[in-house]
């Protein structure tokens, strides 16, 4: 997947009061040419009004910025790149402009620990920020493979050669992720290798690209399209949507390569953050979901009907656990039989009963391990955490520790989305590693545990956890502080670096 950053904002005060560090974004992708070679393309945006203008030799006020790229692996540096970009020449310093700089870096296939460092030289040439991350070069030279995806600001036919021309277009990058409400156009640019090595000549094949929930992997019916294409060396893609009706919410533009019997050749997928107020998630219309010869369609108690659907809680966006919800509240049984259908249909379109018994076998085991005498098992921390992730690889509970609460550590080497959430065909390239989830037992009578602490996106985080565990013997810890001091018997420190 490609990474977006935005260097760090960074204020201060010296002799100038209002004075501002270097703002850029930064985004990338890579690609491959015809020989398998691969390469890192970087997309810098430097922000206009965040740097120092100096008249040059011809009147105009321009701005310098020294630029240190460097790819590291295995402690060893793979490749560097230094140079001076300076700003378009402007008139007027109280009207900047940002501009753009791309530049392509050959590597071949690993993980990179990328650094950025910039240095704005009309300020303070020994001042400069710097910025890390990693970055993924995986490029198959013999399989059908996909580049990253690119997005776009714009595009033109070309009309002579430049840094941004590629495949007869100039592709301004959009170098962000985010889509704020006047911004209506969705536009990407990406590359599909080695076709003719897998198909036919005149076998077509077929390339899907869509919106999907970055939550549960859910697809978006109105942001959903598809293109046939013939085998070349090098395919392009140039599509996009407008995306004036999607509601705020996080996404995932996802493409899809397939091969004419449907089977999956390649995927790739780019996250996208879209603030629309005064637009609402709409659901399809559930009262035309035909529902005949379908296991929803047997299901005739209400009750039950309404248990079901609540048990998709954990797996379901806000939109639909709050169309569930007034579902419910309506208790018309033939259109909660439909909504139960649906929900899975649109998860897995080829079985959506089979994916369905799958997750009520797990709602089951989490009840039973989960459950108190007040909430069902999926109603928990824990039984959420599971429903969406899986079972954990490791699992260390603590039950009798002095000075702590029970508590749990749930560690997962590798979680790719939520589960269950698309079922069999759910993309695979989106991974978070080595995160940690930890429970504790407050009430020391009900089983049921609070999730206080975990490193995974888009869960609580509190790295003060470890002196919420020791409050029962500690009244008034300093809330200044994030570990406890040392207890007796106490190890959640070590189980949570090394819970083994």
């Amino acid at each position: 997947m490609k990474k977006i950053f935005l260097l760090f904002l960074v204020s201060f005060s010296l002799s100038q009061l209002h004075a501002r560090e270097i703002t850029a974004n930064l985004t990338w992708s890579v690609f491959s040419v015809p020989e398998g070679k691969t390469y890192v393309e970087t997309y810098l945006s430097v922000i206009g009004n965040s740097i120092v203008y100096q008249k040059n030799k011809k009147g105009k006020y321009q701005a310098s910025v020294d630029v240190l790229m460097t790819f590291t692996s295995a402690d060893s540096i793979r490749a560097a790149k230094r140079y001076v970009l300076n700003s378009p020449e402007i008139d007027d310093t109280t009207k900047p402009v940002n501009f753009l700089d791309l530049q392509r870096i050959p590597l071949s296939n690993g993980y990179y620990s990328m650094m950025i460092t910039l240095t704005d030289l009309n300020r303070n040439p020994k001042r400069a920020i710097t910025n890390w991350r990693d970055v993924m070069v995986d490029i198959e030279p013999d399989s059908v493979a996909l580049s990253h995806i690119e997005l776009l600001e714009s595009y033109v036919p070309s009309t002579t050669t430049s840094q941004l021309s590629k495949s007869g277009y100039d592709l301004v990058p959009y170098v962000s992720s985010f889509y704020p409400e006047n911004l209506n156009a969705l536009q990407f640019y990406g590359e599909i290798y080695n076709t003719p090595k897998h198909l036919k000549p005149a076998e077509k094949f077929i390339v899907f690209y869509y919106l999907e929930s970055a939550a549960t992997h859910v697809r978006m019916s109105d942001f959903n399209a598809f293109v046939k294409l013939t085998p070349q060396p090098v395919n392009s893609i140039l599509y996009g949507f407008n995306i004036a009706t999607l509601p705020t919410g996080s996404y995932n533009l996802v493409v899809e390569v397939r091969n004419a019997a449907n089977r999956l050749l390649a995927i790739r997928k780019t996250t996208i953050e879209r603030f629309n107020p005064g637009i609402t998630h709409q659901l399809d219309d559930i009262g035309s979901v035909d529902i005949s010869n379908t296991f929803a369609g047997r299901i005739t108690n209400a009750d039950t009907l309404k248990e079901y659907i609540r048990s998709l809680r954990p797996i379901s966006t806000s939109a639909e656990a709050e169309f569930a919800e007034n579902r419910i509240k309506a208790g018309d049984v033939r259109l909660m039989q439909q909504y139960l259908y649906n929900f899975w249909l649109t998860r897995n379109e080829q079985q959506p009963e089979g994916e369905w018994l799958v997750y009520r076998a797990e709602v089951i085991k989490v009840n039973a391990e989960f459950g108190t005498q007040i909430l069902k098992g999926y109603e928990t921390d824990r039984g959420r955490v599971y429903l969406q992730y899986g079972p954990p690889d490791q699992r260390v509970t603590v039950a009798n520790e002095p000075s702590s609460y029970p508590y749990e550590i749930w560690q997962y080497y590798t979680i790719r989305g939520r589960k269950y959430a698309t079922g069999v065909n759910q993309p695979e390239n989106t991974t978070q590693t080595n995160k940690k989830f930890v429970f504790a037992d407050f009430d020391l009578v009900t089983n049921n545990y609070e999730l206080i602490h975990s490193d995974a996106r888009g869960e609580v985080r509190d790295d003060s956890w470890k002196i919420r565990l020791t409050k029962r013997d500690r009244s008034n810890p300093n809330l200044d502080n994030t570990k406890p001091s040392p207890q007796y018997g106490g190890n959640s420190d070590d189980w949570y670096v090394n819970p083994h």
